[in-house]
């Protein structure tokens, strides 16, 4: 056989070979939100509408989330989504009620839960939550509790029920507000009042926000495919860095269409959180990351400070080498 008669009955063969193969289907991955599908999932927009989950080979489905839904970690624990997001402290609370999850990294850097508060009767410290009537959702009071308690300070508040409308505060029915500074505040801003806004970090208490999780049997049998969706989701909140308006308008007019969202409005909160979702350890490692140390010392004190006292080894919790493989 002459080598140009060989190559091309080789050639051929290949042809054949790649048409009668199977194509390669994408691998699906489920992610649970903690709120509804506005711009705090700015990344996970990015990450879609930009195709990076696509360059990983990951066919992504977006669950929206809310209060009235189910947590996140019933959703992940009974396989309806593959990864969740919630706030740290939730996830220690399904651990300890005994389902097998593991972190895998985390959006902000510092929670945007914080209080709001008029600058007629301001709360900018722990000491300033005395003797004020606190507006709080469900649940609420451990994190007043805890604020105080680390500062070593007596439950001296009123407790006001309210729900995510800022509004009782604005009436004048509570001097402090329960919120997202990256949400209320701005609400309260759109309308002309001028409000004040403290985070928890900056009254003390420490802590992680927006959490990607998974359980372990998940992560054990599909650690490549994470490593891929970890690597595409980085790669959306990056993006996000650069301009806050594509994922605000994604937000609006896409993903959460039905919803009526106001372009503005989610464009300024995205311009709010971008800042929690950088630190000095995100500059260094990239987003995402996570320190161990700080969970095991004042994150770990601040949740002690709300009277949870059984908190899992630190490397339990925690699997950093799925972000860290994603990130090389």
């Amino acid at each position: 056989m002459k080598r140009r008669d060989f190559l091309h009955g080789a050639a051929a063969g290949l042809a054949l070979a790649a048409t009668s193969a199977p194509a390669c289907a994408d691998t699906p991955v489920t992610t649970q939100l903690l709120w509804i599908k506005d711009v705090q999932a700015a990344g996970f927009w990015l990450a879609d509408a930009e195709g990076y989950f696509r360059a990983e080979g990951i066919t992504s489905t977006i669950l929206a989330g809310g209060p009235n839904l189910g947590s996140p970690e019933s959703f992940v624990v009974g396989g309806r989504a593959d990864v969740g997001i919630d706030q740290l402290e939730r996830i220690v609370d399904a651990i300890n009620a005994g389902a097998d999850l593991v972190v895998l990294g985390a959006i902000y850097q510092r929670s945007p839960a914080g209080i709001l508060s008029l600058p007629t009767r301001p709360i900018r410290t722990a000491h300033d939550i005395l003797g004020k009537r606190m507006g709080l959702q469900q649940g609420g009071n451990l994190y007043i509790d805890g604020i105080l308690n680390l500062h070593r300070l007596p439950h001296d508040y009123t407790e006001v029920v309210v729900g995510f409308d800022p509004q009782p505060l604005v009436e004048g029915a509570c001097d402090g507000y329960l919120c997202y500074v990256t949400n209320q505040p701005l609400t309260l801003a759109e309308h002309g009042t001028k409000a004040v806004a403290v985070t928890f970090e900056q009254l003390g208490f420490a802590d992680y926000g927006e959490c990607l999780f998974c359980t372990r049997d998940y992560l054990s049998k599909n650690r490549s495919t994470l490593v891929k969706y970890l690597r595409a989701v980085r790669r959306g909140w990056t993006a996000n860095l650069r301009d806050p308006a594509p994922a605000a308008r994604l937000a609006a007019r896409t993903y959460g269409e039905s919803l009526a969202l106001d372009e503005t409005q989610e464009t300024a909160q995205n311009r709010a959180q971008t800042p929690l979702t950088q630190s000095a350890l995100t500059r260094a490692h990239g987003l995402l990351w996570i320190d161990e140390h700080r969970i095991a010392g004042p994150i770990y004190a601040s949740l002690r400070a709300t009277g949870r006292t059984k908190l899992p080894p630190v490397n339990r919790l925690l699997d950093l080498s799925v972000l860290r493989d994603a990130a090389a």
